[in-house]
């Protein structure tokens, strides 16, 4: 008996928070890849206002999706490798929660896995990531 309830608790994990929240992506296309945007600081990458779309871990539901908004602003020096690229963030609504990561996928491009705490980190926490990351 205590062997189907552990069984069950482990299946309905009620430690997960399954609550719908808006994902966060902080995507950076290279400077020369952009044009000026409408405003001082803001650019416009080639490639704007492709669709992200996101799948659980299996990545073959899809759960969610949006545009990327065409202008993203202009990285400072201290972004180190990343100054003068252009980053622009995506607002993804009403994801599902409980899962511990879900498939990404960018203007119909390869999936990639993403940790879920990584959906949810803000977009000045991913930016200011980027000031101690290298570029590849």
């Amino acid at each position: 008996m205590l062997a189907a309830v552990g069984a069950a608790l482990w299946a309905w994990q009620p430690w997960k928070d399954r609550t719908p929240f808006t994902a966060v992506r902080v995507s950076v296309a290279p400077g020369q890849y952009t044009e000026p945007g409408s405003t001082a600081n803001s650019c416009v990458p080639h490639a704007a206002g492709n669709s992200v779309v996101i799948y659980d871990e299996d990545g073959q539901h899809e759960l969610a999706s949006a545009r990327e908004p065409r202008e993203g602003v202009v990285l400072t020096a201290e972004y180190g490798d990343f100054a003068g690229d252009c980053a622009v963030t995506t607002r993804i609504p009403d994801v599902p929660g409980g899962h511990d990561a879900y498939m990404v996928q960018w203007g119909g491009g390869s999936k990639i896995k993403v940790p879920a705490e990584d959906l949810r980190r803000s977009a000045a926490e991913q930016r200011e990531q980027l000031k101690t990351t290298t570029k590849p």
